[in-house]
């Protein structure tokens, strides 16, 4: 029997909202549907403890695990519980080296390291950096001494990471075989392109260039899908750069699939800065389970995929450089054609499946 533990540091959540909530669900639904019997450690530290001594017990009892797959959280491990308070500041850590220790491999998936960059000191007071920096510091330390391989979300982030041993591990996408056969028969419209955005709306996520090339472009449709609080923020911001052939909706994640089946593009654009540019969005991989090929901004991790897998396009963040391409993509739908079709065959490979197999593969040939 194949088998293996699955740590985190949060409740797993059925339905989760937001991107860093979605991939240990996925994960943890993806290892059991290659067929591993999975043991969950997650929760809040309480819940942890008991569970953690349960898999010693087993362990000591001779039960074989084939390795342990772990996701941090955004906050240092010590301050993980809802409160942040450290009440067993050494339990995680004590965990992963007993299972080292006793010939089980492990495998961490480390988030980010927003902590390192200037978008962190921006946001966070100076007297909460004094307490994170220094524990999300020990974090590295200890993940140096008690995980065999660091995955991270891009080789980029991986040349930074201070571990010996670092893989990508980007996100993934639904196995949808049903869309992916209706996709490959869609045409696109003749003269018209249609684009889907999904996302925030201010800050790095700001669209205003982006909707001023669709409305300077005839023909272009843009589905944007943001929450509504933010559009409700942002939308004096936006409404010069607002026409009839933009369309705003408040959709949560369940109800996406008619604005990705109708869509030509998915639109990935953000402003570029030190921290961005390692970023792997999440929505660039379920533009890819639905077969959308992917327009991603120039300097965004994530772009060296679309560019090596030709599954989308590169460009510029201006409006002049999107109106270009926007309209290229209408008057040449050869070209989205060809795009969509790479798409369509490079799926399967980027399901949350393929990531989970790929660590069973990396984590069980260590033992």
């Amino acid at each position: 029997m194949k088998r293996c533990i699955f740590h985190y540091l949060h409740p797993i959540e059925d339905r989760p909202g937001i991107g860093s909530a979605l991939r240990p669900c996925q994960m943890l639904r993806a290892l059991r549907a290659i067929g591993y019997e999975v043991d969950v450690v997650a929760g809040y530290s309480h819940e942890r403890k008991k569970k953690i001594r349960a898999i010693k017990k087993r362990i000591r009892d001779g039960v074989v695990y084939d390795f342990v797959y772990s996701e941090s959280v955004n906050d240092p491990t010590l301050l993980s519980d809802s409160d942040h308070l450290p009440r067993h500041p050494f339990l995680d850590f004590r965990f992963l080296g007993f299972c080292r220790k006793n010939g089980v491999p492990v495998g961490l998936f480390y988030r980010d390291m927003h902590w390192q960059f200037p978008v962190y000191r921006e946001r966070v007071a100076r007297w909460k950096q004094m307490i994170t920096l220094p524990l999300f510091r020990y974090d590295l330390r200890m993940y140096r001494k008690n995980v065999d391989v660091l995955y991270v979300p891009s080789e980029r982030m991986g040349e930074i990471v201070p571990h010996s041993t670092t893989k990508p591990l980007p996100p993934g996408g639904q196995k949808r075989p049903e869309v992916l056969d209706c996709r490959a028969s869609k045409a696109q419209e003749k003269g018209s392109l249609r684009v889907f955005y999904v996302g925030n709306v201010m800050g790095v996520y700001d669209l205003t260039d982006f909707c001023k090339a669709v409305k300077e472009t005839e023909n272009v449709h843009l589905t944007i899908c943001t929450p509504q609080t933010s559009w409700e923020q942002m939308q004096r911001n936006y409404a010069p750069y607002l026409c009839d052939r933009i369309r705003v909706v408040h959709k949560s994640s369940g109800e996406l699939q008619p604005y990705y089946e109708e869509a030509d593009v998915f639109c990935c654009c953000l402003e570029v800065n030190q921290y961005t540019a390692l970023a792997m969005p999440i929505k660039v991989f379920e533009a890819i389970s639905y077969g959308v090929p992917v327009m991603i901004s120039d300097g965004i991790a994530a772009g060296e995929l679309i560019a090596r897998e030709k599954c989308g396009w590169i460009v510029q963040n201006n409006a002049e450089d999107y109106a270009r391409l926007l309209k290229f993509l209408r008057d040449e739908p050869d070209d989205v054609r060809q795009k969509t079709k790479n798409t369509l065959m490079i799926a399967p490979t980027h399901s949350w499946e393929s990531r989970a197999q790929q660590v069973a593969e990396d984590l069980t040939n260590l033992k």
